[in-house]
């Protein structure tokens, strides 16, 4: 984690990993912060899932990230920590907080990398919503049309007749 000079690793991820809350006041304060951070979540849905700790926030966060969101969460009262993917022994004590099974449901919160890759990629879920709605316009331009032209029909022939 930490480099020989004192400076930290940019290069090494971990899992961000939620291990309780334990008051409700703390529990509100928990779900604003994370949603603000993670974008595709709403809130009450984000709310029942840190309801069921331990919860991994995210499986693959870089070191500086991960520290700086733990923290922020400890300092809003709730136990978070962030774990290494291979974290150096360091005795049985520091073994025994970090030990995170893998069946846990996670929440990916969105790192600067992810970012940077989400916005390199083609709007292809963009052009298929404008292209359904541009389709479903066209089907209802044409039933209204069928139906007004029906109604012009009924409407005349009572009339001339």
């Amino acid at each position: 984690m930490y480099n020989m000079d004192g400076t930290v690793n940019e290069s090494e991820f971990g899992k961000l990993v939620l291990y309780a809350i334990p008051t409700k006041e703390a529990e509100e304060m928990v779900v604003s912060y994370l949603s603000r951070r993670v974008k595709n979540i709403p809130a009450e849905k984000l709310a029942q899932k840190i309801k069921i700790t331990p919860f991994v926030l995210s499986k693959n966060i870089a070191v500086r990230k991960g520290e700086k969101i733990a923290q922020n969460l400890r300092d809003l009262g709730a136990k978070a920590d962030f774990v290494l993917h291979n974290p150096e022994p360091k005795g049985l004590e520091s073994l025994s907080q970090t030990t995170v099974t893998p069946e846990f449901e996670s929440i990916h919160l969105m790192s600067e990398q992810n970012k940077s890759q989400q916005l390199n990629q083609p709007g292809s879920s963009r052009f298929g919503k404008r292209l359904i709605t541009a389709s479903v316009v066209v089907i209802l331009i044409s039933v209204l049309s069928l139906l007004a032209w029906q109604l012009y029909h009924l409407l005349t022939a009572k009339f001339f007749n």
